[in-house]
């Protein structure tokens, strides 16, 4: 790999990911830890931990059955109910909190927090099931058919897919106790339900002192490395533990009688989570409980484009912006850390972005960039671009090097005997074979920054964008314009999976 290329890409992650944060711990003072144990605090911490647990809890529970499903049966319309199965994960939070709540007017609190987080965050737990259930040799598989059915199969199984589920109820943890709008928005129309990341909103609001506001985060960050940490050791062995080196691909696993039943539950899972979720956004605006009729619905999405064109377009812009910008030093950086002997320790530096509240990132990148010096830059969009690809790095990266660790490091020698550049060998051997992983870590940079909010509240340059805007506007009212707008902005942040779920070329594998 070109040490050029390196040395480039490890400067983007210092300045966009690590030095917002260098800066921020660079404030505290001994005076800011005042109160940080206090009873109230450790009264947020304890909610903080109940909304984390349950919806991981819940994530677990509804993923892995899911995962499994959808990956290793004959299911009918598995691949579709897999697509489909993204989009709670793909429509921002405090979306699903709007059309969730209304549908649910008796649950507030916790309970309400924690189902729309765990249902947002289980499928990143049927992904990672998904992926692992795949990785199991048909041969293991087939010895455990003969001796037991289907029971011994899924016994087997189990261990070897356990690992990659808990990872993946790892980071929903880490998305769930580190979420600001949701909690927000449900004591905006309920019961105060107040969690950590409300009291570093406050801490920074009351007082503009970013070390005040790192101080009260430390509980927090605390919590999510001890949760990440776990999350980097268990993904490591729940990509490798069930790949075996002359690997066979397992044939579907026949459910028999259940497979109808089994169809019926996942199908509804996902008609509840996902479908109904946006069918009550559609029906709010068409008129709702006014009268619902579809010019209502076609003249509430003409004032949606119309008032809120600028801020859908500033958001595909940063997005993409960030998306793309992640491309090579994902790419190098993720390469360089798989090969490197000290790369795995050096892991959760590139998570570190992630550890810290999206609030707190966004009090860094303040902290770092409002000077007279850089006002210009402060107030571009170009500041919200290296934020979003600052704080979302660490998924084309770390999706790199689990690609890179199953790239059998041979070819790469092979390639150097046969005299082929450091660069050569990167775009010849390592990028085509890891290149669908980067391209689905890119589309995640593309997610997760078009739904970025806790850090847009913050940051001046970031609050043109779509997800600001209904922020904004959820506060002021629940009307037609807010529904269609929150749907513009699905559809947005959808759009890059429904054109590769349309144009992509089907796998074998696939067909079924």
């Amino acid at each position: 790999m070109s040490r050029l290329l390196i040395l480039i890409s490890a400067a983007l992650l210092v300045l966009a990911g690590l030095a917002p944060i260098a800066v921020m711990f660079g404030r505290l003072g001994l005076e800011d830890f005042e109160g940080l144990l206090d009873a109230r605090t450790l009264a947020l911490l304890g909610r903080t931990l109940t909304v984390g647990f349950g919806a991981t809890a819940l994530a677990l529970v509804l993923g892995l059955p899911f995962g499994f499903l959808v990956a290793r049966t004959d299911l009918p319309l598995r691949r579709t109910l897999r697509h489909l199965g993204f989009v709670p994960l793909l429509v921002p939070p405090v979306i699903l909190a709007m059309a969730t709540a209304v549908m649910w007017q008796d649950v507030r609190g916790a309970p309400i927090v924690i189902l729309v987080l765990g249902v947002g965050t289980f499928p990143l737990v049927a992904a990672f099931s998904a992926r692992a259930f795949e990785r199991i040799d048909a041969r293991r598989e087939e010895a455990a058919l003969l001796c037991g059915g289907l029971k011994a199969a899924l016994r087997m199984e189990l261990p070897l897919v356990l690992p990659a589920a808990l990872c993946g109820a790892c980071f929903a943890f880490v998305l769930a106790i580190n979420d600001f709008a949701v909690p927000d928005y449900v004591a905006s129309i309920g019961r105060k339900y107040n969690v950590y990341a409300d009291e570093i909103f406050a801490s920074w609001q009351s007082v503009h002192t970013p070390g005040k506001a790192v101080a009260a985060a430390l509980p927090l960050i605390a919590l999510t490395l001890l949760a990440l940490v776990p999350a980097l050791w268990l993904r490591r062995r729940g990509s490798l533990a069930s790949w075996d080196g002359e690997f066979q691909r397992p044939a579907a696993l026949r459910l028999g009688r259940a497979r109808w039943p089994l169809f019926a539950l996942a199908a509804g899972l996902i008609v509840l989570v996902a479908l109904v979720p946006i069918g009550r956004l559609l029906w709010e605006a068409g008129g709702g409980a006014r009268g619902w009729s579809f010019d209502g619905l076609q003249a509430a999405f003409a004032r949606g484009i119309e008032l809120g064109r600028n801020d859908l377009q500033r958001s595909l812009l940063y997005a993409g912006g960030a998306a793309l910008l992640s491309v090579v030093p994902a790419l190098v950086l993720g390469h360089t850390l798989e090969r490197w002997r000290a790369g795995p320790w050096l892991e959760a530096l590139v998570l570190l972005p992630i550890a810290v509240p999206a609030i707190l990132f966004g009090i860094g990148y303040i902290a770092l960039w409002s000077s007279d010096a850089t006002q210009a830059f402060y107030g571009s969009g170009w500041l919200v671009v290296l934020l979003e690809f600052g704080r979302f790095l660490a998924f084309p990266l770390l999706a790199v090097t689990g690609a890179t660790a199953l790239l059998d490091r041979r070819l790469e020698e092979a390639g150097q005997l046969a005299g082929a550049s450091p660069t050569e060998r990167w775009r010849r051997i390592v990028a085509p074979a890891v290149g669908p992983a980067l391209l689905g870590g890119a589309t995640l940079v593309f997610v997760f920054g078009m739904r970025e909010l806790d850090a847009a509240i913050l940051v001046p340059a970031a609050n043109g964008t779509a997800m600001f805007r209904v922020y904004n506007a959820i506060h002021f009212g629940r009307d037609d314009f807010v529904a269609a707008l929150a749907l513009l902005v699905i559809f947005l942040i959808l759009l890059p999976g429904i054109l590769w779920a349309t144009f992509a070329r089907q796998g074998p594998e696939e067909e079924a």
